[in-house]
């Protein structure tokens, strides 16, 4: 009871300290705090909230205080710089991952990932995590970031409505080009598609997995890394040009180009268009928008039979989130908080509470899985587990940064698709040419996965951890 007290009242505090101290976030609290600072977006903060009350339980005599912001690291930068970070942190907007890790302000995880798993005797942590599922969190088989969600991108479609005018869910792009045109003909108003042009990457979901559908696992490691010449090879030409043909055709509900995120999902929820790009972070966002009755469903990306990528497979990733800062006051206790964070029984709990997958082992037993999640783990099932993903956006930035603008202006018929591959690039051999660049190279699978051209050396402070 005391812990939960205690805990109430520092977020009273923090909300109190906000509206009259501005953006200056950072509470006098005492020596026993661990402090957690976490992006507060579609997810919402209560699993935050409820890992704090299983990290006080667990350890008394230490309070937590986890507090969340839709711009985190632009708040916390200056903290960052003037080295007092928080002791975890988790942020979206404008930060690159590798870049703080290279000006050595994150502080790696090798520890935790030997120290025993929360909950589980005769697990180590880093043996709770799904195959694959922390290789995007690596830099030269180190661990320094620990992924949030196991996120399953596709396009997402009315069950109802589809139920209701019998239109086949399609396995070609040829079969998804006559869903689209039966759509129209059915003449009540309603667009094959939207989307949140705002932010062109949603869409990009499409032409992603129209790249792997065509040139394979090859080309998407050739992309990310930096490969000269992978960005302008006929595969990346021609998914441009099938993405652009949807909008040629009408296919796209007009007005699109200027929605937002959560525009363009009212849209479609509000029965205007039929399908959505998006990820499974999809029915939380929207969740207190949801027509009653309304199910929400999503389909591969359709691919092709002579592809070198499966027809089914599904993009689906766990990409870097957590960290614990180098000069965090308590990065013992900010390595704690995440192994319990991370733990199978919080990963339940945010099942439950979110309706979202993380990528731990044995979280979705015995938890009643929402039906637009279990639609999304069918599909990985369908698919017989081949999953893609790709690294560039979040390993360069800047590439992230111009993949926006080029295929934003690709969508909106700026540019051609020939142009857009152009200014890809582009980017892609200044980035190569940049001395302080860092590198990262990609290979298969069937390969050994290394990173490389430099790394800062970090120093491993050691942590005790609480059986659990």
């Amino acid at each position: 009871m005391r812990s939960k007290v205690v805990f109430t009242l520092l977020v009273l505090l923090y909300g109190l300290s906000f509206f009259f101290r501005g953006e200056d976030a950072k509470l006098e609290l005492g020596d026993r705090v661990m402090e957690g600072v976490f992006f507060q977006g579609g997810y919402g903060m209560q699993w935050v909230y409820d890992a704090a009350l299983e990290f006080e339980r667990a350890h008394p005599d230490i309070s937590a205080y986890v507090w969340g912001n839709p711009r985190a690291w632009d708040q916390m930068r200056p903290r960052f710089l003037s080295g007092d970070p928080p002791d975890v942190f988790w942020g979206i907007h404008n930060i690159n991952f590798w870049v703080n890790l290279r000006d050595g302000l994150v502080a790696p995880l090798d520890s935790l990932m030997e120290a025993p798993a929360y909950g589980q005797p005769g697990m180590k942590f880093g043996e709770t995590f799904f195959p694959g599922s922390l290789e995007e969190g690596k830099y030269e088989g180190r661990q320094y970031f620990l992924p949030i969600t196991y996120s399953i991108n596709g396009i997402w479609y009315n069950k109802g409505m589809f139920d209701k005018y019998n239109w086949p869910i399609p396995k070609t792009w040829d079969e998804f080009l006559q869903l689209c045109e039966l759509i129209v003909d059915t003449g009540n108003g309603i667009a094959p598609l939207t989307h949140q042009g705002r932010y062109p990457t949603y869409f990009g979901m499409i032409w992603r997995a129209l790249v792997y559908k065509l040139g394979g696992e090859e080309l998407v490691c050739a992309l990310d890394s930096l490969e000269p010449g992978a960005w302008q090879r006929p595969e990346l030409i021609q998914a441009g040009l099938m993405c652009r043909e949807l909008f040629d055709k009408g296919y796209v509900l007009e007005g699109s180009s200027s929605f937002s995120h959560t525009e363009a999902q009212m849209i479609w929820l509000q029965g205007k268009a039929a399908m959505i790009p998006c990820g499974t972070w999809l029915e939380s966002e929207m969740k207190n928008a949801l027509p009653e009755g309304f199910e929400m469903r999503i389909m591969p990306v359709p691919g092709f039979h002579d592809g070198v990528g499966g027809i089914g497979a599904m993009e689906a990733s766990a990409g870097p989130a957590f960290w614990v800062p180098a000069e965090a006051t308590h990065p013992d206790w900010g390595r704690e908080y995440l192994r319990i964070l991370l733990s199978k029984k919080m990963a339940s709990n945010f099942l439950r509470t979110i309706g979202s997958v993380q990528p731990i082992k044995g979280s979705t037993d015995n938890v009643d899985v929402p039906p637009a999640m279990q639609s999304a783990l069918d599909a990985i099932d369908a698919a017989e587990d081949e999953t893609f993903n790709y690294r560039f956006s979040s390993w360069y930035l800047e590439m992230d940064n111009e993949f926006r603008n080029a295929f934003g202006a690709l969508l909106n018929g700026d540019i051609t698709a020939e142009r857009f591959v152009e200014r890809m690039e582009a980017e892609a051999g200044r980035l190569r040419r940049d001395p302080d660049t860092l590198r990262f190279l990609r290979v298969p699978l069937s390969q050994p996965v290394t990173a490389a051209v430099r790394t800062n050396q970090l120093s491993l402070p050691n942590i005790q951890h609480n059986g659990g």
